[in-house]
């Protein structure tokens, strides 16, 4: 079942975040989604951000199917109800990116020891047959932003 729901992240799953990166496409520009310039090391984080998903059920037909391929009881619960933001665990392949991304002109990168200490683990699922990873609501922290703002 975990292998195409969305599953709550394990603690497995928290260590292979842990130790490496997420990627997460958007197609808003850098300056919507940045709070903050940062001036860091090439490869370390250039950007402090916020990224909002969306609430409620939306229009758009692979939203919805996304949606229903989460197993989170809360879905349908409260003001924040299918509050998702979708993102790759790690740099995601043709394939990941073409299922799942449609066009998306800005990569996001987070440090996944930010994650980790920006989102509750019990906001975190993990779908492993192409390592997306669902944060249910907002992330906040700092980032690697391609194209750099």
């Amino acid at each position: 079942m975990a292998l195409l729901l969305a599953s709550p992240a394990t603690a497995l799953d928290r260590l292979a975040i842990m130790s490496g990166e997420v990627w997460h496409f958007s197609k808003a520009t850098p300056r919507q989604l940045m709070t903050s310039p940062l001036n860091g090391l090439p490869g370390a984080p250039n950007a402090t951000i916020r990224l909002s998903p969306p609430s409620g059920w939306q229009l758009d037909f692979w939203k919805f199917i996304r949606d229903l391929s989460l197993w989170d009881p809360k879905a349908m619960v409260g003001v924040d109800r299918a509050r998702y933001l979708y993102c790759f665990l790690g740099q995601p392949g043709s394939w990941q990116k073409a299922t799942n991304v449609q066009k998306a002109p800005l990569t996001v990168r987070i440090p996944g020891q930010a994650l980790l200490a920006a989102v509750a683990p019990a906001h975190l699922f993990y779908r492993s047959l192409d390592r997306v990873l669902v944060v249910r609501g907002d992330y906040a922290g700092p980032a690697i932003l391609d194209p750099t703002p």
